[in-house]
């Protein structure tokens, strides 16, 4: 026990699902896990995810008992939530994730996503009353995170963008045409590892992640009989989008008229954002009355799942503390 009380965890918080419906999707409905704090400070903080696994296995995972990035926010005071978005964790599965992957446009794109966080905030400030929501966003959910913070000014307090999407110069895209796509849940988890990136001897995941991620996503996705043994499908809207911004650069929101404070961070190792990619993303916010950037060594693209997950843990909030001192 005193380990645990030593990294600040207690006995595990409990999380709680909500589901909403989507006003756009009849039928479809959104999965929100919040964790309550026991000392609320009357604010939120929503979890949006990235392109390929939900909240569950992001901000959720646990890798001890009460220990996550929602709980650590949790424990901070907020409300803290996290959004799975169609096609993902335990929201629903929209008709085209069922069919012929070349049978549909792809499934859950930026405009729509970014109409699921307005669902989620909407939830939030009507039903738990939430005055203050700061959003976080990671790699391909910053791009809806934006989105959605370019068309909803004075909705949120603060936007924090985890290793966001930035064009590669000279990187050649392919479109995306197909609903969805697939990969077995250990393939997603050697991805994690980042070999081809780290020097030989290094290894960034935290133990939990190798005993118990694969078997966790594996179990997050309904298996499709007919698919080759351990498949799962996912929605390929992401993966059109950042196709998208890496072909053009263009991103479907305008960063100039976000106006409330932008955290980018990310890892030294990240392979989607780096220090060039990130100032000049961050100049694009001449709006924001506050902008931080801040780079964490040792640390890939899936950092919330590292050994140093907790310094992204304590910038990020220290970036919300900020932000809660800059007038509106």
């Amino acid at each position: 026990m005193s380990a645990l009380l030593a990294l600040g965890l207690i006995a595990a918080i409990s999380t709680s699902t909500t589901y909403l419906p989507v006003a756009q999707e009849p039928g479809q409905r959104l999965a929100l896990h919040c964790v309550a704090p026991a000392h609320a400070n009357g604010q939120s903080v929503l979890f949006v995810h990235g392109a390929s696994f939900p909240t569950m296995l992001a901000f959720g995972f646990e890798f001890a008992p009460g220990d996550s990035w929602m709980d650590f926010m949790a424990r901070q005071g907020f409300l803290a939530c996290g959004l799975d978005f169609l096609g993902f964790g335990a929201s629903s599965r929209p008709a085209a994730m069922a069919g012929a992957a070349e049978g549909a446009a792809p499934v859950t794109r930026a405009a729509e996503a970014a109409r699921e966080i307005a669902t989620a905030i909407d939830y939030l400030q009507r039903e738990r009353g939430m005055g203050h929501v700061h959003l976080v966003a990671h790699s391909w959910g910053t791009i809806p995170a934006a989105a959605f913070a370019a068309t909803h000014p004075g909705a949120l307090a603060s936007l924090t963008l985890f290793g966001p999407v930035v064009p590669k110069p000279g990187e050649k895209a392919e479109p995306v045409h197909a609903a969805w796509w697939t990969i077995t849940a250990e393939a997603r988890y050697q991805q994690l590892r980042f070999k081809d990136v780290l020097p030989p001897e290094q290894s960034l995941l935290e133990p939990a992640v190798a005993q118990r991620w694969a078997a966790r996503f594996d179990a997050s996705v309904p298996h499709i009989e007919g698919d080759k043994p351990g498949d799962l499908r996912i929605p390929a809207g992401p993966a059109a989008d950042i196709e998208a911004v890496a072909a053009s650069g263009n991103y479907p929101y305008n960063a100039a008229s976000i106006k409330v404070p932008i955290f980018v961070v990310y890892g030294d190792y990240d392979t989607v954002t780096n220090d060039a990619g990130a100032a000049a993303f961050l100049a694009k916010f001449t709006a924001s009355p506050l902008r931080w950037r801040m780079r964490i060594d040792h640390g890939t693209h899936v950092m919330h799942l590292e050994h140093n997950r907790r310094s992204l843990y304590q910038g990020v909030d220290a970036f919300i503390r900020a932000a809660n001192t800059v007038q509106p």
